[in-house]
C-alpha cells in the first residue's frame, strides 16, 4: 500500500543551524493529524517542506508516493494546506481566498464551489 505521506530522513538548516534532522514520517490513512511542539521546534519548517514551500536541505517527501522534488506539480495535486495564517492577501474572505486558492491548484472551475462549501462545512466555518 502506497502512504498518503512519508518522509525519510527530512532535514533542513538554516545557515549554521538544523531547524530538523532526520524526521521519518508515514501516513497509511487520511485523517486529522496534529503536529505538536514547542515554539522553534521545527513545525513550521516540517510543513512547509512537505507542501513544498521550501526546499529541503537533505531527504525526501513523498506524497500519495510521488517524490515531491522530482514532480512537484503532480504531487502537490495531492495536498493542500491552509496555515493558522494565510500568507498572502489577508483582506480576502474565507470563500474568496480558498477559491482562489482553488484556481491556483488548478480546480475544475465547475468543481470549485462545491470544494469550497464542503471544505467549510468540515471545519465548521
Amino acid at each position: 500500500m502506497t502512504s498518503i505521506l512519508k518522509t525519510v530522513q527530512l532535514s533542513h538548516k538554516y545557515s549554521s543551524s538544523w531547524a530538523i534532522k532526520d524526521i521519518n514520517l508515514e501516513l497509511n490513512q487520511a485523517g486529522v493529524i496534529g503536529l505538536l511542539g514547542s515554539n522553534g521546534a521545527g513545525k513550521s519548517t516540517t510543513m512547509n517542506i512537505i507542501c513544498g514551500v521550501l526546499n529541503q536541505t537533505e531527504g525526501s517527501v513523498f506524497i500519495n508516493g510521488i517524490d515531491l522534488r522530482e514532480d512537484p506539480e503532480l504531487a502537490k495535486q495531492n495536498i493542500g494546506f491552509l496555515p493558522q495564517n494565510p500568507p498572502l492577501y489577508t483582506d480576502l474572505t474565507v470563500d474568496e481566498f480558498l477559491t482562489y486558492t482553488a484556481e491556483l491548484g488548478k480546480m475544475e472551475k465547475h468543481t470549485i464551489r462545491e470544494a469550497v462549501n464542503e471544505g467549510k462545512e468540515k471545519v465548521g466555518i
